[in-house]
C-alpha cells in the first residue's frame, strides 16, 4: 500500500519539492497504478507467446562484439578509455 510518506521519499530521492496537495494527488495515482500491476500480476500467462519483434530486447549484454570496425569507431568517439571500457565524466 503506498502511503504519503512513500510519495515523500520519492519526491526526496527525486530532489523534487512536493506539497501537501501534490502529495494526495501523486499518493491515489501510484495507488492506481501499483493496483494496476498487481491485477497484471494475476493474468496466466503460461500458454503466450513472445512475439516481441525488436532485436534488441533479445541481445544478451555477455554476447561478444563481431563488428570490430564498429566497435573501434564507437571507441574513438570518447576521449579516454579504462581497461578497455569508454570513460565517461561522473553523471551525479
Amino acid at each position: 500500500m503506498i502511503t504519503k510518506k512513500d510519495v515523500e521519499l520519492a519526491g526526496k530521492l527525486a530532489k523534487m519539492s512536493v506539497s501537501e496537495q501534490e502529495a494526495a494527488i501523486y499518493e491515489e495515482q501510484l495507488r492506481a497504478l501499483f493496483g494496476w500491476v498487481d491485477e497484471l500480476a494475476t493474468v496466466n500467462t503460461d500458454n503466450v507467446t513472445l512475439t516481441n519483434a525488436t532485436l534488441a530486447a533479445h541481445v544478451r549484454k555477455d554476447q561478444a562484439v563481431t563488428d570490430e570496425q564498429a566497435a573501434a569507431n564507437l571507441r574513438a568517439m570518447f576521449a579516454q578509455e579504462l581497461d578497455g571500457q569508454a570513460k565517461v565524466k561522473k553523471v551525479l
